[in-house]
């Protein structure tokens, strides 16, 4: 397997190691995520305009609750 190095800054290093799994590695990580975000983009356009607007404001309060586990 080749490997190759990138370079993010601090906040983003810190941000990734945040989100990581016990035991996963950051290959292991950044491919779950963006494994995450296709299957999201399948849902574009699913909800009619108050749909979205509710479904923004539990996203809010989801990612609200994540930081302050933290």
């Amino acid at each position: 397997m080749s490997s190759r190095n990138i370079a993010v800054q601090k906040t983003v290093y810190d941000a990734l190691t945040r989100e990581k799994r016990a035991g996963e590695s950051f290959t292991s990580l950044l491919r779950r995520l963006l494994e995450q975000r296709e299957g999201l983009t399948e849902l574009s356009g699913a909800w009619g305009k108050e749909g979205a607007r509710s479904d923004r404001t539990r996203l809010r309060a989801l990612r609200a609750s994540r930081r302050t586990r933290r």
